[in-house]
């Protein structure tokens, strides 16, 4: 879970980040990066952006340990996403870069290799509502899970 986390943050923290430079263009706290030299390698951090996301994974942990069910939840969002993100882009992707034909054979399995992970992802997203009903029906918002 802390990977797809991860992974599903990381544009929230890019468009948040991104509207604050734009926004504030001249505020060295959104847009200056600090070097830290460690032997030969150089690593850049940026204050707000250490800031920013330190507090939203504060909040989404205590999100987490407030809502009994958050990993399903997790779970509906992982499984909206893996479709689009991890099969289908990256497929198109390929037989673009790659200029497949299309109806060639190796078009065709890679179109079925698309659809049947559409319907993986279709199943993992109506596990997780059901999965989110029963809870619902289960626990209190906001309670802690016994």
């Amino acid at each position: 879970m802390i990977g797809a986390y991860q992974v599903m943050a990381q544009p929230f923290f890019r468009v948040v980040e991104m509207g604050a430079n734009i926004v504030w263009p001249d505020s060295n706290f959104i847009n200056k990066e600090y070097p830290i030299r460690m032997g030969s390698v150089t690593v850049y951090f940026n204050l707000f952006r250490l800031i920013w996301r330190t507090i939203f994974v504060i909040l989404a942990t205590i999100l987490a340990m407030a809502m009994p069910f958050f990993n399903e939840v997790l779970s509906l969002l992982g499984a909206i996403g893996f479709g689009p993100l991890v099969v289908f882009f990256p497929i198109q992707m390929h037989i673009a870069q790659k200029r497949i034909r299309k109806l060639s054979v190796k078009w065709c399995a890679l179109q079925l290799l698309n659809c049947l992970c559409l319907l993986v992802s279709l199943a993992a997203v109506v596990g997780s509502i059901h999965q989110i009903s029963q809870d619902l029906h289960k626990y209190k918002i906001f309670s802690y899970k016994q």
